[in-house]
Protein backbone atom coordinates (compact mmCIF):
# COMPACT_ATOMS: atom_id res chain seq x y z
CA UNK A 1 0.00 0.00 0.00
CA UNK A 2 1.04 3.38 -0.38
CA UNK A 3 1.59 5.94 2.50
CA UNK A 4 -1.88 7.51 2.24
CA UNK A 5 -3.52 3.76 1.97
CA UNK A 6 -1.68 2.59 4.85
CA UNK A 7 -3.09 6.05 7.08
CA UNK A 8 -6.69 4.97 5.77
CA UNK A 9 -6.35 1.49 6.94
CA UNK A 10 -5.11 2.55 10.62
CA UNK A 11 -7.86 5.13 10.61
CA UNK A 12 -10.26 2.53 9.83
CA UNK A 13 -8.83 0.37 12.37
CA UNK A 14 -8.85 2.75 15.25
CA UNK A 15 -11.73 4.05 14.39
CA UNK A 16 -13.61 0.24 14.65
CA UNK A 17 -11.95 0.27 18.26
CA UNK A 18 -13.13 4.17 19.09
CA UNK A 19 -16.40 4.67 17.56
CA UNK A 20 -16.51 8.01 18.94
CA UNK A 21 -13.80 9.50 17.44
CA UNK A 22 -13.99 11.69 14.73
CA UNK A 23 -10.69 12.26 12.56
CA UNK A 24 -9.79 16.00 11.94
CA UNK A 25 -6.94 17.67 9.65
CA UNK A 26 -4.78 15.98 7.60
CA UNK A 27 -5.88 12.42 8.61
CA UNK A 28 -9.36 13.80 7.40
CA UNK A 29 -8.10 15.41 4.05
CA UNK A 30 -6.80 11.88 3.50
CA UNK A 31 -9.60 10.02 3.64
CA UNK A 32 -11.56 12.99 1.64
CA UNK A 33 -9.12 11.83 -0.66
CA UNK A 34 -7.43 14.79 -1.09
CA UNK A 35 -3.75 15.79 -1.92
CA UNK A 36 -1.27 15.62 1.40
CA UNK A 37 2.01 15.90 2.01
CA UNK A 38 3.47 12.29 2.94
CA UNK A 39 5.67 15.06 5.80
CA UNK A 40 2.00 15.52 6.93
CA UNK A 41 0.38 11.96 7.31
CA UNK A 42 1.34 11.25 10.74
CA UNK A 43 0.59 11.73 13.81
CA UNK A 44 -3.27 10.79 13.42
CA UNK A 45 -5.77 14.20 14.27
CA UNK A 46 -8.60 13.60 16.20
CA UNK A 47 -11.51 15.75 17.29
CA UNK A 48 -12.47 15.67 20.61
CA UNK A 49 -14.89 17.82 22.63
CA UNK A 50 -13.35 20.72 24.51
CA UNK A 51 -14.53 19.47 27.96
CA UNK A 52 -12.92 16.20 27.33
CA UNK A 53 -9.08 16.09 28.07
CA UNK A 54 -6.95 14.01 25.82
CA UNK A 55 -3.19 13.65 26.67
CA UNK A 56 -1.50 13.95 23.18
CA UNK A 57 0.78 10.86 22.22
CA UNK A 58 3.38 10.05 19.67
CA UNK A 59 1.20 8.91 17.15
CA UNK A 60 -2.14 10.61 18.28
CA UNK A 61 -3.01 14.47 18.39
CA UNK A 62 -5.95 15.62 19.63
CA UNK A 63 -7.80 18.63 18.70
CA UNK A 64 -10.59 20.40 20.70
CA UNK A 65 -13.44 21.15 18.49
CA UNK A 66 -17.11 21.69 19.81
CA UNK A 67 -18.84 21.37 16.57
CA UNK A 68 -16.24 18.84 14.78
CA UNK A 69 -19.09 18.74 11.52
CA UNK A 70 -18.75 15.14 11.05
CA UNK A 71 -19.62 12.78 8.12
CA UNK A 72 -18.39 9.44 7.74
CA UNK A 73 -16.21 8.20 4.52
CA UNK A 74 -15.92 4.08 4.26
CA UNK A 75 -17.10 3.36 7.45
CA UNK A 76 -14.87 6.39 9.19
CA UNK A 77 -16.08 9.38 10.97
CA UNK A 78 -14.04 12.64 9.88
CA UNK A 79 -14.50 16.06 9.48
CA UNK A 80 -16.95 17.33 7.07
CA UNK A 81 -14.49 18.84 3.79
CA UNK A 82 -14.71 22.25 4.75
CA UNK A 83 -14.31 21.85 8.30
CA UNK A 84 -11.43 20.25 7.13
CA UNK A 85 -10.04 22.60 4.97
CA UNK A 86 -10.07 24.74 7.82
CA UNK A 87 -8.69 23.07 10.23
CA UNK A 88 -5.62 22.32 7.13
CA UNK A 89 -5.21 25.68 7.10
CA UNK A 90 -5.28 26.56 10.19
CA UNK A 91 -2.68 24.17 11.53
CA UNK A 92 -0.72 22.86 8.83
CA UNK A 93 2.22 24.65 7.72
CA UNK A 94 1.54 26.89 4.98
CA UNK A 95 3.93 25.13 2.70
CA UNK A 96 1.74 21.93 3.39
CA UNK A 97 -1.16 23.99 3.65
CA UNK A 98 -2.35 24.59 -0.01
CA UNK A 99 -2.24 20.96 -1.12
CA UNK A 100 -5.73 20.24 0.06
CA UNK A 101 -7.37 23.00 -1.07
CA UNK A 102 -6.28 23.23 -4.31
CA UNK A 103 -7.36 19.43 -4.53
CA UNK A 104 -11.00 20.18 -3.22
CA UNK A 105 -11.03 23.18 -5.89
CA UNK A 106 -9.68 21.02 -8.81
CA UNK A 107 -12.37 18.51 -8.13
CA UNK A 108 -14.91 20.38 -8.03
CA UNK A 109 -15.66 19.12 -4.16
CA UNK A 110 -16.42 22.90 -3.20
CA UNK A 111 -15.52 26.25 -3.92
CA UNK A 112 -13.83 28.97 -2.84
CA UNK A 113 -16.69 31.77 -2.21
CA UNK A 114 -18.61 28.42 -0.21
CA UNK A 115 -15.25 27.60 1.28
CA UNK A 116 -14.87 31.87 2.39
CA UNK A 117 -17.93 31.94 3.70
CA UNK A 118 -18.12 29.03 5.67
CA UNK A 119 -14.62 30.28 7.37
CA UNK A 120 -17.00 33.47 8.12
CA UNK A 121 -19.47 31.96 9.34
CA UNK A 122 -17.52 29.86 12.60
CA UNK A 123 -17.96 31.69 15.61
CA UNK A 124 -14.57 30.50 17.27
CA UNK A 125 -12.37 29.80 14.81
CA UNK A 126 -8.51 31.26 15.73
CA UNK A 127 -6.50 32.71 12.85
CA UNK A 128 -9.61 33.61 11.04
CA UNK A 129 -7.64 35.90 8.72
CA UNK A 130 -4.51 33.43 8.07
CA UNK A 131 -7.08 30.61 7.24
CA UNK A 132 -8.94 33.21 5.01
CA UNK A 133 -5.52 34.58 3.15
CA UNK A 134 -4.34 30.75 2.74
CA UNK A 135 -7.71 30.22 0.89
CA UNK A 136 -8.03 32.68 -1.12
CA UNK A 137 -4.42 31.23 -3.27
CA UNK A 138 -6.20 27.97 -3.75
CA UNK A 139 -6.30 27.71 -7.15
CA UNK A 140 -7.99 24.10 -8.50
CA UNK A 141 -5.85 24.61 -11.87
CA UNK A 142 -2.60 23.06 -10.03
CA UNK A 143 -2.43 19.68 -11.37
CA UNK A 144 -0.69 18.13 -7.61
CA UNK A 145 0.43 18.36 -4.55
CA UNK A 146 3.68 18.50 -5.20
CA UNK A 147 3.34 21.68 -7.91
CA UNK A 148 0.66 23.08 -5.22
CA UNK A 149 3.66 22.73 -2.17
CA UNK A 150 5.97 24.69 -4.99
CA UNK A 151 3.73 27.47 -5.47
CA UNK A 152 3.36 27.71 -1.64
CA UNK A 153 7.34 28.09 -1.27
CA UNK A 154 7.68 30.36 -3.93
CA UNK A 155 5.17 32.61 -2.60
CA UNK A 156 6.30 32.24 0.74
CA UNK A 157 9.99 33.31 -0.90
CA UNK A 158 8.24 36.82 -2.50
CA UNK A 159 8.44 35.13 -6.06
CA UNK A 160 4.00 34.50 -6.60
CA UNK A 161 3.53 32.70 -9.59
CA UNK A 162 1.22 35.22 -11.90
CA UNK A 163 -0.17 32.10 -13.60
CA UNK A 164 -0.61 28.29 -13.94
CA UNK A 165 -0.44 25.44 -16.38
CA UNK A 166 -0.23 28.19 -19.65
CA UNK A 167 -0.43 26.45 -22.97
CA UNK A 168 1.82 27.42 -26.17
CA UNK A 169 1.85 26.22 -29.61
CA UNK A 170 4.51 23.38 -30.30
CA UNK A 171 6.52 25.07 -33.39
CA UNK A 172 7.48 22.02 -34.39
CA UNK A 173 3.86 19.80 -34.77
CA UNK A 174 1.25 21.58 -35.24
CA UNK A 175 -1.90 21.17 -33.00
CA UNK A 176 0.60 19.61 -30.05
CA UNK A 177 0.56 22.35 -27.29
CA UNK A 178 2.89 22.63 -24.45
CA UNK A 179 1.81 23.36 -21.14
CA UNK A 180 4.32 24.86 -18.39
CA UNK A 181 3.07 24.26 -14.52
CA UNK A 182 3.74 28.09 -13.96
CA UNK A 183 4.21 31.70 -15.55
CA UNK A 184 5.86 35.16 -14.65
CA UNK A 185 5.80 37.84 -17.14
CA UNK A 186 8.74 40.43 -16.46
CA UNK A 187 8.62 44.17 -16.59
CA UNK A 188 10.01 44.09 -19.93
CA UNK A 189 6.90 41.84 -20.89
CA UNK A 190 9.54 38.72 -21.87
CA UNK A 191 8.36 35.54 -20.33
CA UNK A 192 9.92 32.67 -17.95
CA UNK A 193 8.26 29.32 -16.72
CA UNK A 194 9.04 27.40 -14.29
CA UNK A 195 8.69 23.52 -14.45
CA UNK A 196 8.30 21.35 -11.04
CA UNK A 197 10.20 18.26 -11.87
CA UNK A 198 9.30 15.29 -9.63
CA UNK A 199 10.70 11.62 -9.96
CA UNK A 200 7.28 10.51 -10.80
CA UNK A 201 7.37 12.32 -14.06
CA UNK A 202 9.98 9.93 -15.30
CA UNK A 203 9.10 6.44 -13.65
CA UNK A 204 5.13 6.75 -13.14
CA UNK A 205 3.88 4.67 -16.09
CA UNK A 206 0.83 6.93 -16.01
CA UNK A 207 2.78 9.87 -16.43
CA UNK A 208 5.73 8.08 -18.97
CA UNK A 209 2.98 6.76 -21.46
CA UNK A 210 5.19 4.18 -21.78
CA UNK A 211 8.30 5.46 -23.10
CA UNK A 212 11.97 4.73 -21.46
CA UNK A 213 13.78 7.49 -18.69
CA UNK A 214 15.57 8.38 -21.60
CA UNK A 215 12.75 9.06 -23.70
CA UNK A 216 10.89 11.09 -21.26
CA UNK A 217 14.55 13.19 -20.68
CA UNK A 218 14.97 13.68 -24.69
CA UNK A 219 11.57 14.61 -25.15
CA UNK A 220 11.78 17.26 -22.16
CA UNK A 221 14.56 18.80 -23.55
CA UNK A 222 12.53 19.14 -27.12
CA UNK A 223 9.88 20.67 -25.04
CA UNK A 224 12.27 23.24 -23.50
CA UNK A 225 13.96 24.20 -26.67
CA UNK A 226 10.50 24.38 -28.68
CA UNK A 227 9.44 27.18 -25.80
CA UNK A 228 12.93 28.74 -25.98
CA UNK A 229 11.84 29.14 -29.98
CA UNK A 230 8.69 30.61 -28.35
CA UNK A 231 10.38 33.46 -26.30
CA UNK A 232 9.73 31.49 -23.04
CA UNK A 233 12.73 31.12 -20.73
CA UNK A 234 12.43 28.15 -18.49
CA UNK A 235 13.44 27.45 -14.90
CA UNK A 236 13.49 24.22 -13.19
CA UNK A 237 13.00 23.14 -9.37
CA UNK A 238 12.73 19.96 -7.68
CA UNK A 239 11.02 18.72 -4.27
CA UNK A 240 14.64 18.77 -2.95
CA UNK A 241 15.10 22.57 -4.25
CA UNK A 242 11.68 23.42 -1.41
CA UNK A 243 13.83 22.35 1.51
CA UNK A 244 16.60 24.86 0.72
CA UNK A 245 14.86 28.02 -0.04
CA UNK A 246 17.90 30.33 0.11
CA UNK A 247 19.73 28.60 -2.85
CA UNK A 248 16.24 28.57 -4.65
CA UNK A 249 15.52 31.93 -4.27
CA UNK A 250 19.55 33.27 -5.47
CA UNK A 251 18.69 30.57 -8.52
CA UNK A 252 15.54 32.52 -9.10
CA UNK A 253 16.80 36.06 -9.11
CA UNK A 254 19.53 34.81 -11.82
CA UNK A 255 16.69 33.37 -13.87
CA UNK A 256 15.31 37.25 -13.25
CA UNK A 257 12.39 35.87 -12.15
CA UNK A 258 9.69 38.97 -11.00
CA UNK A 259 10.00 39.09 -7.17
CA UNK A 260 7.25 40.49 -5.34
CA UNK A 261 8.15 44.12 -3.51
CA UNK A 262 8.68 44.18 0.21
CA UNK A 263 5.89 44.93 2.12
CA UNK A 264 3.24 43.78 -0.10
Amino acid sequence: MDPHEQIRHIMRSLGRWHEQWVFCGASAAIMHGLECSYRQLRPIHVAVGKSRRAKNQATIRYHALSDPDAVIIDGVKVTSIQRTLVDCASTMPFRYALAPIDAALRQGRIGKESLLAYVDSLPMLRDRERVRSIIALGDGTSENGGESECRAVLHDMGFPVHRLQVEFPCQSHPGRVHRVDFLWVREDGTLIAGEFDGVRKFVDPSMTSGRTIRQVVDDERDRQECLKGSGVDMVRMYYSDLDDPWTLSRRLETARVPRRMRGK
